[in-house]
This record gives C-alpha cells, sequence and structure tokens, in this order.
C-alpha cells in the first residue's frame, strides 16, 4: 500500500471502514495482521462500528446507552466485563440480556486473543477485567463476573482451598466458616457470675422465709385452675423425672458438642440472669 490509510484486500463487515494501519520504523505501511477474513481491526472500532455490533447481535435496545451515551469504542467493548455491565454507571437490570451481551462479548474476546495480549490490558482495582498474562481464552477458566482467572506471580490467587478466605477478581470476598473462639475466660465469668446469684438467691430466700406471714391467718390467694383441677398424687413426682431426664440430655449434649465452652457460657448466664430476677420477685413479693 501507499502512504497514509489504505484499504485491505477484503471488505470489512457491513463496510465499516478501512484496516488497521501501522508505520513501521522504517517508513513503510502494512496492514496488521488483525485484519482477519477482511474484517476491520478491532482497535479502530469506533462508537459507530460497536453500534453495528450490537445491532448485528441483536441488543438494540443498548446502543444508546452503551455508544451514544458511555462512548464505548472498540478496545473498550472487549474489554467489557459482566461487572462492568451490572454496576453502575450500566446497571442493565435484566439477566437475561446480561448474560446474552456477556456471551457474544466472550466470543469477541476470543477472536481477538492477540489484541488482548498485545494491550496487556490489567486489572488491579476492583473493577478488573482481563488478565496480562494471557496466553489462551480457550482455555481459561470464566468467572461469573465475566472475568477470567489470573495466573501471574504477582497477583493474588482468585481461589484457593486451603485460605481462610475466596478473593475474586472483581473486589469481593468470600469467606467460609470462619472457626469459633472458644475464649475460656468468658466461660470463667459466666460461671463465676452463676455462682455468686446462686449464693445471693440462697440468702435472699432465708430473709424472705422469715417474713412468710402466718398461713391459718392469710390464706393463699385462690386459684381459678388449681381449684377446678383435682389434686393429682404422682404429678409432682413425675414433674422432677421430667426435670432429670431432660438435665441427663442436656448434660450429654455439653459433653459431646464440639462449642461446649460457648454452650456452658451460655446457660450459665442465663441462668444466673433467670435466679437474679426470681430473687427480686420473692423480695417484693
Amino acid at each position: 500500500g501507499g502512504d497514509g490509510d489504505g484499504e485491505g484486500s477484503g471488505a470489512p463487515p457491513g463496510g465499516l471502514g478501512p484496516p488497521c494501519l501501522t508505520r513501521s520504523p522504517g517508513g513503510r505501511q502494512q496492514v496488521e495482521a488483525m485484519e482477519v477474513n477482511g474484517q476491520l481491526c478491532i482497535r479502530r472500532w469506533s462508537t459507530r462500528h460497536v453500534a453495528k455490533w450490537l445491532k448485528d447481535e441483536g441488543f438494540c435496545e443498548y446502543v444508546d446507552i452503551l455508544c451514544d451515551k458511555h462512548r464505548l469504542d472498540g478496545i473498550t467493548l472487549l474489554t467489557l466485563t459482566e461487572y462492568d455491565l451490572r454496576s453502575p454507571p450500566l446497571e442493565i437490570k435484566i439477566l437475561g440480556d446480561i448474560k446474552r451481551l456477556m456471551l457474544s462479548i466472550r466470543r469477541l474476546q476470543k477472536h481477538h486473543m492477540e489484541v488482548l495480549e498485545e494491550l496487556g490490558y490489567s486489572s488491579d482495582p476492583p473493577l478488573g477485567s482481563v488478565s496480562p498474562s494471557i496466553s489462551t481464552l480457550q482455555g481459561t477458566d470464566w468467572f461469573c463476573n465475566g472475568e477470567v482467572q489470573r495466573d501471574c506471580d504477582d497477583c493474588e490467587p482468585v481461589v484457593d482451598l486451603n485460605a481462610d478466605q475466596y478473593q475474586y477478581t472483581n473486589g469481593k470476598s468470600k469467606h467460609p466458616p470462619r472457626r469459633l473462639d472458644p475464649e475460656y475466660w468468658k466461660t470463667a465469668l459466666s460461671c463465676i457470675y452463676v455462682f455468686i446469684v446462686f449464693g445471693f438467691t440462697s440468702f435472699v430466700m432465708v430473709i424472705v422465709h422469715e417474713r412468710v406471714p402466718d398461713m391459718q391467718t392469710y390464706p393463699p390467694l385462690p386459684d381459678i385452675f388449681l381449684d377446678s383441677v383435682p389434686r393429682i398424687p404422682w404429678a409432682f413426682a413425675m414433674t422432677e423425672v421430667c426435670g432429670m431426664i431432660l438435665c441427663y440430655i442436656w448434660l450429654l449434649v455439653l459433653l459431646l458438642h464440639k462449642h461446649r465452652s460457648i454452650l456452658l457460657r451460655r446457660m450459665c448466664s442465663l441462668m444466673g440472669t433467670v435466679f437474679l430476677l426470681r430473687c427480686i420477685t420473692m423480695f417484693v413479693t
């Protein structure tokens, strides 16, 4: 070709312009290898070419927001991710359109692997996209956010099954269930608390017992339920049996549980608080 932009041997799709040209240090112009099968180099796609591509792929309704409003050209289209489609300023709300558009973009990325490698497009910030060390896109693992797995020495691993945290290239993290700290000092404090409350309860019971009025002078208040139901001799013994069974079950759970220290301090805290309120009730009434 001569000086200036020239035409390739094959027409680009839809007649969207000439192929990419580059000037070598010697002054000769060459048609870049990115013109494949007569198609225009994606480096030189303008917003008009992106609009044509969107219409050909069936996304006419997004031409205005992507091309007219946000001025996406060929390079920015090539590095677009599903995270970009979901997050501001695009915020596409239709899930099916997001998935279909992302599939089309992935096919476009696979057809222009050389461009991605030459660009070395990297994304250390949260809104990352394509890894700079791409050797092939066909064998690349894609994540649900439309990004490829990082494979460079200075990058954090995307998924490490042995780590305490899963790190994705979009800056988000997935934390597996962490191991609970037994915190034995809290258990010791709760045990001390419940024993203090038990001692205080005994003291209050002695005081209340000395102040109980004479049952002959001040009989108990009438009870609608107890006055209507006949006395069952074995009922009190049965309640003691049920209480003992429940206590044995609780002790078994406490001994076999993985976080027995946490259960013990919660039990002591609840028992201490309940008996403390019982002390106040007995003293007042």
